[in-house]
């Protein structure tokens, strides 16, 4: 008998076996239909093979169609997608699932009609011949002479912001193409990184596939079979273009690698794209480069520890310095002088005045979306919360609206309080729409712009604002981390951070790791041209080793002093954490649950001192989108026995939960809230 092992999307951590009818041909990675308890689903074959199920021969079914006379996938991808699925302790259906195109698992027209590159991609022109610097050079020839090794490990490359590392991935890539293969190049977010995305499609033309997350399920399906076919052979695109259907790949590129874009947070499979893109180059044995300013601290301490190859771009490729940045004590009220600048201390208001001056253009950095952060009764102390998440709604002066930027729960804003009717409400703490008024009221005669998510609701609208600001149409930009990403406005040189303490203080262990990449990248976008470019930071903890570090522009310092916190508390990369997350409607259920599976847990993995267990407690965020939420954190420095410990309570203890309550497992979490 022939037996066939079949990924179907259910919430199963297995695949299920199938009888294979004699005349029917199969191969790993087919599409085919299958009876699954009272109806017909689509899966995915992950194995063949002649070995009889021991309990359950006398009850399988026969697959009833294989609908792709061709596979969709070749076999090691077919591996790749198990593998995710095993490290990261998810169900195998889903894990495939986020691997294929909606319209490809069901079959739907297997032959869409191509789609053209965006045409706000095309927008951008780039330089198709570029020299490189001796240093790029270099860089480039090192990593191609590995490209024939048997064995190859990933390159790490540590370059600060400007030093041309997009040139450095283009020229690997035009070389991998020109022989043959192909390419992956992956970018945290397409919509934000236009530049790097145009560069690419302006050097490989017609041969590249756009495939992110806004495009429809049509557009991704027509890419998709671009690429299957080989009529493109290098795809750009989000986390879901490492799961590019080529069967001749030969490198992977990860731009900026340290952004917490490429893990899937919310909703689906939580599975990190970088350390995916690892295991994906080694099973099919092709290049992997990863690059970054500030490279996340997994990957620097791999480079370390001689698993990554560490390559160094020391110098701007335009030839310019890296700004001068200094530290403003907010504490130090002599900072404070101008009434009318609520949100500018007095060296930075001087210092913008000046830009604007000289006709040169300014970033202004706040990491806080609105008018204000909420809405304060002065004479109570109320504060308006959202119903469904327990977090203060964010003041929105234009819509005249509070607003959850979490679950888009709003209410219009109130008149007066609702706990002791006052009409004494004020709006506390700035965000960047408010900033955008008191720059507007400050300098009268500058263009000011906002790129925060709620400009970027329309696609237009983040395309016009990077088009003025490259043609100097727009005098301040104030932005969220959104301008962080790999901009290149070569006009600016001025970038004021207005607070450096919003993500300081977050209850999360890589706080301190990601304001200094924070920092560090936005302090990037300044001094890029021809001109010198300056940094004023707002704080009032300007002794914080983050800080301190960033001020230097120095990544090293910074990774020492922080890998000793993380060292004495078993954190990435000194060892490997899983955040298990209940939620659910009814609250006491929520606790019920999250006390039944730690409690379980400590007795059975009591005698194993390798294991750490913490909780349960309520998550930071203890409510969102109506949904209460506790957590459970495991530690271990044993990858082996997290999975065993994962795996059995996936087994044995997971389907006892009470009902209503969901249980999300997340390996190597980016963050705790």
């Amino acid at each position: 008998m022939r037996y066939a092992d079949i990924a179907i999307p259910a919430k199963v951590f297995y695949a299920f076996t199938y009888l294979i009818p004699d005349a029917m041909q199969l191969s790993v990675g087919s599409l085919v239909e299958v009876p699954f308890r009272n109806k017909k689903m689509m899966g995915i074959v992950t194995k063949l093979h002649d070995e009889t199920p021991l309990h359950f021969a006398k009850s399988l079914k026969h697959i009833s169609t294989c609908i792709s006379k061709n596979p969709l996938m070749h076999e090691a991808l077919v591996n790749f997608v198990l593998w995710i699925a095993k490290y990261y302790c998810a169900p195998v259906g889903e894990t495939f699932r986020t691997a294929l195109p909606k319209r490809i698992l069901e079959a739907t027209d297997l032959n869409a009609t191509r789609v053209t590159v965006p045409h706000e991609l095309r927008s951008f022109k780039a330089d198709s011949s570029l020299t490189l610097l001796p240093e790029q050079a270099e860089v480039v020839q090192t990593i191609l002479q590995s490209i024939n090794e048997e064995k190859k490990k990933p390159f790490l490359i540590e370059g600060i912001t400007g030093s041309g590392k997009t040139e450095v991935y283009l020229q690997i890539c035009e070389h991998i193409l020109s022989n043959g293969g192909q390419a992956i190049f992956l970018v945290p977010e397409i919509g934000l990184t236009p530049q790097t995305a145009s560069r690419v499609i302006n050097r490989f033309g017609e041969q590249v596939a756009v495939y992110h997350s806004e495009l429809t399920d049509a557009q991704r399906q027509a890419q998709w079979l671009r690429m299957k076919t080989g009529e493109a052979n290098i795809a750009i695109g989000t986390r879901s273009a490492l799961f590019a259907p080529f069967e001749n790949l030969q490198a992977i590129i990860i731009d900026e690698e340290h952004d917490g874009s490429y893990k899937q947070e919310e909703g689906g499979v939580h599975y990190h794209a970088r350390d995916a893109a690892v295991m994906r180059a080694h099973l099919e044995n092709a290049l992997i480069v990863l690059g970054s300013a500030t490279p996340s601290l997994e990957s620097y301490f791999n480079a370390l520890n001689g698993k990554y190859h560490l390559l160094r771009l020391t110098k701007r490729a335009t030839g310019a310095v890296l700004p001068k940045v200094e530290l403003i004590d907010l504490k130090d009220k002599s900072h404070r002088k101008d009434e009318e600048a609520l949100s500018l201390s007095t060296p930075l208001l001087n210092e913008l005045g000046k830009t604007l001056a000289r006709k040169e253009q300014a970033i202004l950095f706040l990491n806080r979306r609105g008018f204000a952060h909420f809405i304060l009764c002065e004479d109570c102390g109320h504060v308006y919360e959202c119903p469904n998440c327990k977090i203060s709604l964010t003041y929105h002066e234009r819509k005249n609206h509070l607003l959850c930027h979490y679950c888009d729960y709003s209410i219009s804003t109130p008149k007066t309080c609702a706990s002791c009717k006052s009409e004494n409400l004020t709006p506390v703490g700035a965000g960047t729409e408010r900033l955008e008024g008191e720059i507007a009221d400050l300098f009268p005669d500058a263009r000011v712009a906002r790129l925060d998510r709620d400009t970027l609701q329309k696609r237009e609208t983040r395309t016009k604002i990077f088009k003025q600001m490259r043609n100097h149409e727009i005098d301040v930009l104030i932005g969220t981390q959104l301008i962080t990403k790999g901009h290149d406005f070569p006009g600016v040189t001025l970038v004021g951070i207005i607070s450096a303490d919003a993500v300081l203080g977050l209850p999360d262990f890589r706080s301190s790791e990601r304001t200094f990449q924070l920092i560090t990248q936005v302090s990037g976008r300044a001094g890029r041209g021809d001109k010198p470019g300056k940094v004023i930071v707002q704080t009032y903890q300007p002794e914080h080793p983050s800080l301190l570090h960033a001020k230097e522009h120095n990544f090293v310092s910074f990774f020492e002093e922080e890998r000793q916190s993380r060292e004495d508390l078993f954190y990435p990369p000194f060892g490997r954490i899983a955040n298990i997350k209940f939620l659910g409607n009814d609250e006491q259920k929520v606790i019920r649950a999250s006390r039944f599976i730690a409690d379980s847990l400590r007795k059975t993995f009591s005698h194993n001192e390798a294991l750490s267990l913490l909780g349960p407690a309520p998550a930071p965020l203890e409510k969102i989108r109506g949904k209460f939420r506790w957590h459970i954190l495991l530690k271990s420095k044993q990858t082996s026995l997290l999975s065993e410990v994962i795996t059995q309570m996936q087994i044995h203890l997971m389907p006892k939960l009470p009902s209503g309550v969901r249980m999300n497992v997340d390996i190597d979490p980016m963050q705790l809230l």
